[in-house]
C-alpha cells in the first residue's frame, strides 16, 4: 500500500512539473482560417470596428474611444470592447501597436475589467492580425495572442495563461469562422456562431 501510495505522490509531482514547465513556455495562441476573397478586402474588412457586433462570440461591439489621438485603424487608436450591448460588465480596451496594410496588424490589450477573476485583470496581451495572400483571390487570415511581456508574470501566472489557451484558441476559431462568413456571403450572411450569452469572465 506504502508503495502504491508513494508512486501516486511521484506520478502527481511528475506532471505539476511537467505542467510547470510547460507553462514557462513561450506560448501562443493561434488560429487561422482561409477566406475567398483578396487581401485588401480581408484588411479593410477588419479595419471596420463596426463589423466587430456580426462576428465577435464574446463582445457585443467595439467602439473607438474618445480619447483616441488618431482615426481608427491607424498606430495608436484606442478601442474599447465591450461584452454588453448596454456597455456595462466585462470590457477590455486596445491599442494599436502596428499596422503594415495587407499583411499584419497588432493591437495591445490592457485595462482587462469587471471580469469574474481578478488574476485575469493583471495581464496586458498582443494580440496579432496575420494577412497572407494565397493568390486567386484568396486570403489566410490568423489570428494569435500572447502575453505581452513574459518576463513581468509569476510561475503561477504563466500556468495560468497556458492553462487559457484552450479557451482562447476555440474563440479564434469561432471568431474567424463568423468572418469568414461575413466576407464571403456578404447580405446573405447567416453567422455560424451566434453571440455567447455566457462568458467564464463574466462577473
Amino acid at each position: 500500500m506504502k508503495k502504491l501510495l508513494a508512486g501516486l505522490v511521484a506520478v502527481v509531482t511528475l506532471s505539476v512539473v511537467i505542467l510547470i514547465a510547460q507553462a514557462q513556455r513561450h506560448v501562443v495562441t493561434s488560429h487561422s482560417v482561409v477566406i475567398n476573397a483578396p487581401v485588401k478586402e480581408v484588411w479593410d474588412f477588419l479595419s471596420d470596428n463596426r463589423h466587430a457586433k456580426g462576428w465577435s462570440v464574446i463582445f457585443d461591439h467595439i467602439r473607438p474611444l474618445e480619447s483616441s489621438p488618431v482615426a481608427e485603424g491607424q498606430i495608436g487608436a484606442l478601442r474599447r470592447c465591450f461584452r454588453n450591448d448596454n456597455e456595462e460588465g466585462f470590457f477590455w480596451d486596445e491599442r494599436t501597436l502596428t499596422a503594415e496594410p495587407y499583411k499584419r496588424r497588432t493591437l495591445r490589450t490592457y485595462n482587462v475589467s469587471n471580469t469574474s477573476w481578478e488574476l485575469f485583470e493583471r495581464f496586458q496581451f498582443t494580440a496579432y492580425q496575420l494577412y497572407e495572400d494565397l493568390g486567386n483571390g484568396t486570403t489566410r487570415l490568423t489570428f494569435e495572442g500572447d502575453l505581452d511581456d513574459h518576463t513581468k508574470y509569476s510561475v503561477f501566472e504563466h500556468f495560468v495563461f497556458w492553462v487559457s489557451q484552450f479557451e482562447g484558441e476555440r474563440v479564434f476559431r469561432l471568431n474567424l469562422e463568423n468572418i469568414k462568413a461575413m466576407i464571403e456571403q456578404k447580405d446573405a450572411f447567416e453567422r455560424p456562431h451566434p453571440w455567447e450569452p455566457h462568458s467564464p469572465f463574466d462577473a
